[in-house]
Order: C-alpha cells, then structure tokens, then sequence
C-alpha cells in the first residue's frame, strides 16, 4: 500500500454514511524487530498546518484555544475501525462518538442556527 497516496486527505466515512472529514495524518508504529504498523488516523487542522508550514502550527493552536469548541486539538482514530478503504476511508464507528464533528456543531449552535431558516 502507498500510504500517502491511499490514505492522507482521504475522506473519512463513518458506519451510517456521515462524512468525518479528511485524514490529516498518520500514526505508524515501528517496533524494534517487526514490521511498521498504522496506529491511527489523525483529523486536525493542527495536523494539517505541520504538514503545509510549520510555521502555521502556532496560529493554528491559538484560533483552536481562542475560538471554536472546547475539545481535543487532534482527532485520533485507531486503525482498527478501518473497515474498507476505496476512494473513500470507511470506519466502522458513528461519527458522534468521536469529536470529529465537534467544530461542526459548535459553528451550528452558534451561528448557522441563529439564520432565520438555518436548521
């Protein structure tokens, strides 16, 4: 498998269909006498930035913990709920019992659901 190619900005699809956003990175694992194995998947605009400039890393933590939900910087989600991968990512977990959607819902709450006719 060519892991940049077949999994980075891929997009995430949960069990019922929603979609979780894209993978921002990867964790891969390499123990000493074993082959490397892919640990989790990474969602984050955190991750995003490190990968484009790192110099964005340091803008990017303030707006997380100056704005937005309150939550994890960092989305880890662990390889074993990989359920099929295509042109899409499958999981076989609902995005709700992660905190993918987090900024998601907030920007709802607080703004899409205050325009007349925003639900």
């Amino acid at each position: 498998m060519r892991i940049v190619r077949d999994v980075l900005d891929k997009k995430l699809i949960d069990s019922e269909g929603c979609e979780m956003g894209r993978v921002d990175g990867i964790v891969i694992e390499f123990p000493q006498g074993k082959q490397p194995r892919m640990v989790t998947l990474e969602i984050g605009g955190e991750v995003l930035a490190e990968r484009v400039a790192h110099w964005l890393i340091r803008p990017v933590r303030w707006l997380a913990d100056h704005f937005g939900p309150r939550r994890e910087r960092i989305v880890n989600i662990d390889w074993k709920h990989v359920s099929r991968m295509g042109r899409d990512i499958h999981l076989d977990l609902r995005a709700d019992e992660t905190e993918a959607l987090a900024w998601e819902h907030w920007l709802s709450d607080k703004f899409i659901g205050r325009i007349p006719g925003g639900r």
